[in-house]
């Protein structure tokens, strides 16, 4: 059974359940700031070292800014040096999905909120241990929430 994450009037479960957040565009426009759209529905990118959690030491847990499911914990975030948020692990394998993104002039892997399909960063095989995993993400993308321990 899956917890309830309960904050102001946002209702999420701690994983996805398979149940797709589908909205039109014109509804994410409104539900999301421009930066906001241009990352996860556009696929765009932040400017490095320019965006708001890249330097983030807060201890707490990061959400798809789109439809709140929970996706990284600062228990996995560590400094990567590119200027963007970094982890080596999701909170859970299911709420994250990968794509191939052959965008620029070489193949990446994109990473997504398997909820919402919005578009959270890329995934590259540099990180630290013990996954060896670099989790490079928009700060954008996210909504972060400090715990209070």
């Amino acid at each position: 059974m899956s917890s309830i994450v309960h904050k102001e009037d946002r209702l999420s479960l701690d994983h996805f359940d398979g149940e797709k957040v589908l909205l039109t565009d014109q509804e994410w426009r409104k539900k999301l700031s421009p930066d906001q759209y241009d990352i996860l529905r556009r696929k765009g990118t932040e400017n490095a070292f320019h965006n708001k959690y890249y330097n983030l030491k807060k201890h707490g847990i990061y959400f798809c800014a789109g439809c709140s499911l929970p996706l990284f914990s600062s228990d996995t975030k560590y400094d990567s040096g590119t200027g963007w948020p970094s982890f080596w692990a999701p909170i859970t394998e299911e709420n994250i999905s990968y794509q191939k993104d052959s965008s620029l002039f070489s193949t990446r892997t994109e990473v997504l909120c398997s909820r919402c399909d919005g578009h959270l960063g890329h995934l590259f095989d540099d990180g630290p241990k013990p996954t060896g995993k670099r989790y490079c993400l928009n700060s954008e993308a996210l909504h972060f929430e400090e715990s209070s321990d």
